[in-house]
């Protein structure tokens, strides 16, 4: 019978500090991580600093050993590194966390994020004063997720959750992030600099919940329905700009009898009806639908507020348009085309008042 040499090691297990985590996360070293310590962890004094060291280089290593489980979060679960399913969940959450100026110059740069897209870190490192290192591992993220749900049928966010295991938050983030980016629509900063990161989230959200294809037969919600831009478009000719203008028409009284409202809201209402809806009948065409968020501010938001008005006057507005579209296209023979205005209208007054509030 063969004699097998075992070696044993007993140790204290490692105690993971989640404010040690996030020094980590940031990109600085373990060097650097001492000294942020001993500057800002009361819990630190009157211990010696090679203590200190040894224990946040011991912490350092253990990371990089999680990290490469973090990129693929099913793993957590079974491997036998890991013993610590509270404390790995709150890194995991926080290691695909985003900073929201770093995403919103990823999908501000108007272009897929190949592997040509890292020279851009530098820039955004210095533009966004976050350490390249955190830059880098928020872009990886990106490019990470949008390659494993890329071509998966079915609700981007639930794929996203089923994968990685994500918070319903950083679930609707990367969807808005990948929804943008596949979509190709412009949202550079350049172009777009007082529309927040926060507020192309919320309007990405609004327009996947309204304009994707039937998900029966199999697709996915990544895209947008083709079907539904052109019923839209081929409303264009069968609806009056004088029948548009009752949207607004309707509740005229009712908005210049408010002492609130400025003498000009409500011509301004009724051409901000007419805009919309040019705006509408376009997005069949590709460039249209990739210039969404363009010609809203530019067309739409920029002459509303340059006509003295607010985005409370907005908020006011869209709801008397909502309320009153349905009746009067079926009080005129339309009745067949509400569910079609419908979810133009309530994605895109959603994005008008998200990208207003500002």
């Amino acid at each position: 019978m063969d004699i097998v040499d075992i070696v044993t090691c007993i140790a204290d297990p490692l105690m993971l500090e989640e404010d040690v985590f996030k020094v980590w996360l940031s990109g600085y070293s373990a060097d650097q991580a001492v000294e942020i310590r001993f500057r800002q962890d009361s819990t630190c004094a009157g211990i010696s600093r090679e203590i200190v060291a040894l224990d946040t280089k011991d912490q350092y290593q253990t990371f990089e050993i999680l990290e490469s489980l973090f990129r693929k979060p099913p793993l957590l679960a079974i491997s036998p590194v890991v013993n610590m399913p509270r404390i790995t969940d709150t890194f995991l959450q926080q290691y695909y966390s985003l900073d929201e100026d770093v995403a919103r110059e990823l999908v501000g740069r108007g272009r897929k994020m190949t592997a040509r897209f890292r020279k851009d870190l530098d820039s955004i490192s210095e533009k966004t004063g976050i350490p390249l290192k955190s830059c880098l591992r928020q872009y990886d993220n990106i490019r990470r997720i949008f390659k494993d749900v890329d071509e998966k049928e079915g609700k981007l966010i639930s794929n996203i959750q089923r994968n990685y295991g994500l918070t319903s938050r950083l679930c609707q983030q990367y969807a808005a992030i990948i929804y943008i980016l596949d979509n190709r629509l412009e949202v550079s900063t350049r172009k777009l600099p007082n529309i927040s990161y926060d507020m192309l989230v919320r309007c990405v959200l609004s327009i996947m919940a309204e304009w994707c294809p039937p998900l029966s037969p199999p697709s996915t919600d990544m895209d947008i329905d083709r079907q539904f831009l052109k019923e839209l478009h081929s409303l264009r000719d069968r609806i009056s700009d004088q029948l548009l203008s009752s949207f607004v028409s309707v509740s005229a009284d009712v908005i210049k009898n408010n002492p609130d409202n400025p003498k000009n809201i409500v011509l301004e209402s009724k051409r901000l009806v007419s805009r919309l809806f040019s705006l509408g009948y376009s997005l069949v065409h590709t460039k249209n639908l990739t210039d969404l968020f363009l010609d809203l501010e530019d067309e739409i938001l920029v002459h509303w507020f340059s006509a003295g008005l607010t985005v409370s006057h907005l908020d006011s507005v869209v709801g008397m348009i909502l309320g009153n579209f349905a009746n009067v296209l079926a009080k005129n023979g339309f009745a067949s085309a509400v569910p079609v205005f419908s979810r133009y209208l309530k994605a895109t007054t959603s994005c008008l008042l998200y990208m207003g509030n500002r």
